[in-house]
This record gives structure tokens, sequence and C-alpha cells, in this order.
């Protein structure tokens, strides 16, 4: 299984080709609360929120609780106690692949920087 950031979706929404060619399936794949939330709030119209929700229920959702709050919390303490900013959902994104020991396909740099402060975080290589 690996979580699916929305950075690598987004290159492929608007081309559904792609996703078949890079071979990314429901049963390999998962997406996490963070993830939905950004590529909802991207959306152009109401149609396309209702493509993506319909889209999200082939996938494996990785769920969050309150543990996952407060690890996100010192998380993103740690990184700031040593001068890194990053996005608070990024944190949040990287603290569920952590949780569920699964790599994370992004394209964003701010996980970089969270892996240098948490090794634990796998990240997948395209």
């Amino acid at each position: 299984m690996i979580l699916l950031d929305a950075n690598v979706l987004i290159d492929y929404w608007r081309q559904p080709e792609k996703l078949l060619e890079l071979k990314i399936t429901p049963d390999k794949f998962a997406l996490c609360g963070p993830v939905r939330t950004e590529l909802l709030h991207g959306a152009r119209d109401n149609a396309e929120i209702d493509n993506m929700l319909a889209f999200f229920q082939g996938f494996k959702n990785l769920l969050t609780d309150d543990y996952d709050w407060d690890g996100c919390g010192m998380l993103l303490n740690t990184l700031r106690s040593n001068g890194i900013h990053i996005p608070f959902v990024d944190a949040m994104i990287a603290f569920t692949a952590m949780k569920y020991d699964v790599p994370l396909w992004t394209r964003d740099r701010h996980f970089k920087f969270i892996q240098g402060f948490y090794p634990e975080l796998k990240l997948y290589e395209e």
C-alpha cells in the first residue's frame, strides 16, 4: 500500500489516462483525510467535487484519530524548534504515513525536511 499525496493526483486528475499508465489503482494505493481535503478544495465546480467523491470511494482511507492530531502537533513542534516551517496539512499527511508504516508518494519537498528528523517516513520513488 502507498499513500498518495494530492500533488501526485492533481497532476493526473484532468488526464485520467495518465492514472492508468501509472497503474494507480485502489488495491495498491490509499488516501487520507488531508489529501482528500486538499483535492476537494481545488475542485473547479460541484460536478468535479462529485467526481472526486466517487473517485475517493474506491481507495482505502487511512483514518486519523486524537492520537494523530497530538502526534502531528509534536512533529510540527520538533520541526519549528529546528527552524523548519511546513504547512500543517503536510505534517498530518506525513504523520499518517508513518502511523500506517506506508510509503508516501509525493512531489513536495517539504517531506524531505520531515524525513530528515523522522527517518521512519518512507517516500516512494517514482
